[in-house]
């Protein structure tokens, strides 16, 4: 399989109040630095990946600049900010418009979102990932440590 780098843009907005509420922040007023990218596989879009930061986190770092940034949560370590605990969610749906766009699939196709939540050393959360992935192309497998 060939890839190629993913598209990204970068915006300053009100969080939706799905993220506002996993941020702890005011979704009438808070703003959140919002990363957007398309993943491609074979030129064929893959999956979409949206990640939302506090604005006051992400003032004076990369995250800010419209351009790759090859580890979020390494950048997000450097600042003091590593993420030590992560929730995951995962639900199975059909699309929005807007993802049937972004990812190039036909009518009717359901899709995968996996919502990410990453919680620093003193329990704010600093990072949530919304992954969006076509059902027709995506197979889901966790290995987790039983002890």
């Amino acid at each position: 399989m060939a890839t190629q780098p993913p598209a990204i843009s970068q915006d300053l907005e009100i969080p939706p109040p799905a993220v506002a509420e996993r941020l702890n922040l005011d979704a009438e007023k808070d703003i959140v630095v919002v990363r957007r990218r398309v993943r491609y596989v074979d030129d064929v879009p893959f999956q979409t990946a949206d990640s939302y930061f506090p604005e006051d986190i992400a003032r004076g770092t990369p995250l800010m600049q419209p351009k790759d940034v090859s580890a979020p949560g390494g950048l997000l370590a450097s600042i003091g900010r590593g993420q030590t605990r992560l929730v995951d969610e995962i639900q199975i749906r059909m699309p929005t418009k807007d993802e049937s766009s972004r990812l190039g699939q036909p009518a009717g196709t359901p899709v995968a979102e996996h919502t990410r939540t990453g919680y620093d050393a003193e329990g704010r959360p600093v990072r949530v990932m919304i992954t969006v992935a076509p059902g027709d192309r995506h197979t889901l497998v966790y290995e987790l440590d039983a002890s």
